[in-house]
């Protein structure tokens, strides 16, 4: 048996409750925006103390949203081993609803079919722009954060923060700094350490080029550190 979002005869948290009852998804049509699905599922889950599963493209924003509510981004799954009762928002694709209800993870939740994986974050992009505004773009491009704590918009195909290419140990290093090449190097240093149980781990940045915007050469340094730099 499953639920369908229907208000004319129970409110969403009753709808909830019994759908909890009976281990079972309230199925969600297109449209059905704007409702309050999802302050009544949070609100079910903080009473509950029960996770929340979300698509991972709004897993931030939810946690701004609701911070005394446990929400867990879907990946891959793995998150959420070992755990059950977990409840869902829509934006999960329907093949991953079912497959972690038949591994008894799921609870209950709201659910929308959807053909594919990337319908379902295309739906997940356009939920975040309609409930909270912003920005949408479909086909990629950015993720709209809205206006909710005054977030601006993420791109999807964000650059890496740092790479260094080197094709040979005597060879001038290609490097990168947020997508932008360096040029004129003088000097890279990279440095990245674990942590432990007794250290905190550490990375340190320092890119030192020549800056000649003017024919007149003057040098530049870029340098980031986080931890504990430690030299043995």
């Amino acid at each position: 048996m499953s639920f369908e979002l229907n208000l004319a005869h129970m409110s969403i948290s009753d709808l909830l409750e019994k759908a909890a009852e009976k281990n079972e998804f309230i199925f969600v049509r297109q449209g059905q925006r704007r409702l309050g699905k999802t302050t009544a599922l949070m609100e079910f889950a903080r009473e509950n103390g029960y996770p929340v599963l979300v698509n991972k493209a709004i897993v931030k924003i939810f946690h701004r949203k609701y911070p005394d509510v446990n929400i867990i981004g879907y990946v891959d799954g793995s998150e959420v081993d070992g755990l059950y009762n977990v409840v869902c928002d829509e934006g999960l694709p329907v093949d991953v609803v079912k497959r972690l209800h038949k591994l008894g993870v799921l609870l209950t939740g709201f659910v929308r079919e959807e053909p594919d994986s990337l319908s379902a974050i295309r739906e997940a992009v356009n939920y975040v722009g309609y409930k909270y505004g912003g920005t949408v773009l479909l086909e990629g491009g950015s993720i709209p954060k809205g206006d909710l704590n005054n977030l601006e918009a993420e791109p999807l195909n964000k650059s890496p923060l740092l790479q260094i290419e080197l094709e040979d140990i005597d060879s001038v290093p290609r490097v990168f700094y947020k997508g932008e090449k360096i040029t004129n190097r003088i000097a890279i240093d990279f440095e990245w350490r674990t942590g432990g149980a007794d250290k905190v781990g550490s990375t340190y940045i320092r890119i030192k080029h020549g800056n000649d915007p003017d024919k007149a050469l003057a040098v530049e340094t870029k340098e980031l550190a986080v931890g504990e730099r430690a030299y043995e």
